[in-house]
């Protein structure tokens, strides 16, 4: 499967972008590294709350957002895919596995829902899907306060990657994002979930 991500088209606008992976741009920002699989001993999130599920014939990605407002048409628009509608896929009988990246926004409230729909992976609850892991997008721009940047740490540990978005300043102007002119950093963070949301859905087609 050849890299999509080596030139990249702006939505809507039939144009091609610059590189998003030209030598100019600084290497992606490393994701963080967390549990690989469900964890013995883990129980699910108790209380009410818990996400349903709904589903799935094919092998994605699927963008789940752990809460309203948590980016699933965003990243559908951004990235391909399905929008979840804040349900996990369950695969039909036969149906591979499908690719899940939990979205979050980076609040006290985001991280709460992250952190319980970590857990009820992590717990097992979920055996029939592929975790690709969390993206925590930045809810401000400017420096992430020390509280939040804290329990984004500690909920990174819980799943397999964690990236962390920041502001994109065009989202809250008009509601869409264009590649050509998007800031480095978020270009760089968007270019690495492509990348490897990608590398884990191509591994699970039928050759």
């Amino acid at each position: 499967m050849g890299n999509r991500w080596t030139g990249f088209v702006a939505p809507g606008t039939g144009a091609q972008t610059v590189s998003l992976l030209d030598k100019t741009l600084p290497e992606p920002p490393p994701a963080l590294q967390g549990a690989q699989a469900p964890q013995q001993g883990i129980s699910a999130p108790a209380g009410g709350g818990r996400l349903e599920r709904f589903p799935a014939s094919s092998i994605g990605p699927y963008w789940l957002g752990a809460h309203g407002g948590a980016g699933e048409t965003t990243f559908r628009e951004l990235l391909d895919g399905v929008e979840c509608h804040h349900r996990w896929p369950s695969p039909t009988p036969e149906a591979p596995s499908p690719v899940v990246v939990l979205l979050a926004r980076q609040t006290h409230r985001g991280l709460e829902a992250a952190r319980r729909a970590a857990q009820d992976w992590a717990s097992g609850q979920h055996p029939d899907v592929v975790l690709a892991g969390l993206v925590i997008v930045a809810d401000t721009p400017g420096k992430t306060p020390r509280s939040l940047a804290a329990a984004t740490r500690v909920i990174s540990g819980g799943v397999p990657l964690t990236w962390v978005v920041p502001w994109i300043e065009e989202l809250r102007l008009t509601g869409a994002v264009d590649w050509e002119s998007m800031a480095r950093e978020p270009k760089k963070v968007l270019t690495a979930i492509g990348e490897a949301v990608d590398e884990l859905t191509s591994e699970r087609i039928p050759q």
